[in-house]
């Protein structure tokens, strides 16, 4: 960190790429106003940091590393529990990494911000080193006893029930990352004193910010005023140009239904790129089909009307699609929403379910499509509705609609405007 006395942004980056983007987009907007950062994360997002300019420190640990196979992750998609039990383990392996390099990084009048797993390890450092500490959530999980504005709701409505869920969805998501604070207590002046009594259980006890769009994610009534929903951070797209096939597909016809879902591990990644190139054919549409993760047949041809698609940033991509098929993850429903076009989601696991309820009751898609029910037909019916007659035309007067709003967020500079205000 040199010598340099000014205070610094720590944001700590502790997750998939779908929780270092948001972070990337904070930090140019900080750096915009002349602030220090430093983005401290896991050396697989090295590379992301640096096509942004943002600085960057790895923690010497990698995202999951030996400890997920490929059997592993079919097993948590499936079942939640298994799921926490593959973070658990991992948070486990990594947490002496992560503690080290959060000791290494942060001076006393530093502002951390964090996720919710660093966010146990961050509260003991405010406690020992004077620091701020800022929660940064990517989904609506914070105590509330209203439905439409909490995760996993168990109730519609507003509901006691609820809030006793939430609460319990808090105490499990921040004793997640206490392992990290239990390896820095050993290391920080005070800290076994001090990290039981200061780490503040589930209340929210400081800043946070929501990086959600209020369109989506309506802010519930009994959030404290500290919590603020800024919109989505968007990070930005610097160093990428598509490709040439990509660009002709593109020109070559009407816009296409994007086809994708993300990080999900599927089973038989062959299978489901063929069953979605043949449902797009039987409903007369051009598809962008972004396989998943263990896909190997590139070079077969699934039809003139199918382009299979690397890595391609949503916020380029998406507007140049009729609509968009996918799990439901924050990001990727966030995009679409951005781009104005309709949506039909295949939630698979934790917040996708809650993001396709969303979707559906914004009018910007049909009812969500179970995984077990997607097959070729299923997925043939989804895209006719997204793009054909009747109620497609609803469905993209809605999405533009909602655009026109989103288009007007500035979720990154929201969010520094706030950590400034919040550090002064």
């Amino acid at each position: 960190r040199g010598s340099e006395p000014r205070m610094t942004h720590v944001l700590v980056a502790i997750g998939s790429m779908g929780d270092v983007r948001p972070q990337l987009a904070l930090a140019r907007a900080l750096i915009a106003e002349g602030t220090d950062v430093l983005l401290l994360g896991l050396d697989d997002y090295a590379e992301a940091a640096s096509e942004c300019d943002v600085p960057f420190r790895g923690v010497g640990a990698r995202l999951m590393g030996p400890i997920a196979s490929p059997v592993v992750a079919r097993a948590a998609r499936r079942h939640q529990a298994a799921g926490a039990l593959v973070l658990r383990r991992w948070i486990r392996a990594v947490a002496p990494a992560i503690a080290r390099a959060l000791a290494a990084s942060t001076r006393p009048g530093d502002v951390l911000v964090s996720g919710i797993l660093g966010l146990p390890a961050c509260r003991l450092l405010s406690a020992a080193l004077g620091c701020e500490v800022v929660e940064l959530a990517l989904a609506p999980t914070l105590p509330t006893a209203r439905a439409d504005s909490l995760v996993g709701a168990p109730r519609r409505g507003r509901s006691p029930l609820n809030l006793h869920y939430s609460r319990a969805l808090r105490r499990g998501s921040l004793a997640m990352g206490a392992p990290i604070a239990r390896v820095l207590a050993r290391g920080v002046p005070n800290g076994r004193g001090t990290a039981g009594r200061r780490s503040g259980g589930t209340a929210i006890n400081g800043t946070v910010i929501l990086a959600c769009s209020p369109q989506l994610v309506p802010p519930a009534a009994d959030w404290p005023a500290a919590v603020h929903c800024t919109g989505r951070l968007a990070a930005p797209v610097r160093g990428w140009e598509p490709d040439a096939g990509l660009v002709d597909f593109l020109s070559s016809g009407p816009p296409p239904v994007y086809v994708g879902f993300g990080s999900v591990p599927l089973g038989e990644p062959r299978a489901a790129v063929a069953r979605q190139a043949e449902a797009a054919r039987r409903a007369g549409a051009r598809a962008l089909i972004s396989p998943a993760a263990g896909f190997d047949e590139w070079d077969r041809d699934y039809g003139d009307h199918v382009h299979l698609l690397g890595f391609a940033p949503h916020d380029w991509l998406l507007p140049r699609t009729a609509a968009a098929i996918h799990h439901g993850g924050a990001g990727t429903t966030h995009a679409a929403l951005a781009a104005g076009v309709p949506q039909g989601v295949v939630p698979f696991s934790l917040d996708q379910p809650y993001y396709a309820r969303r979707v559906e009751a914004l009018g910007l898609g049909p009812a969500p499509l179970a995984p077990q029910r997607a097959d070729v037909e299923a997925l043939a019916v989804l895209m006719r509705r997204l793009v054909g007659a009747g109620q497609a035309r609803g469905y993209r007067e809605r999405a533009r609609e909602a655009a026109g709003v989103v288009a007007r967020e500035n979720g990154a500079r929201t969010a520094a405007g706030i950590l400034l205000a919040a550090s002064t």
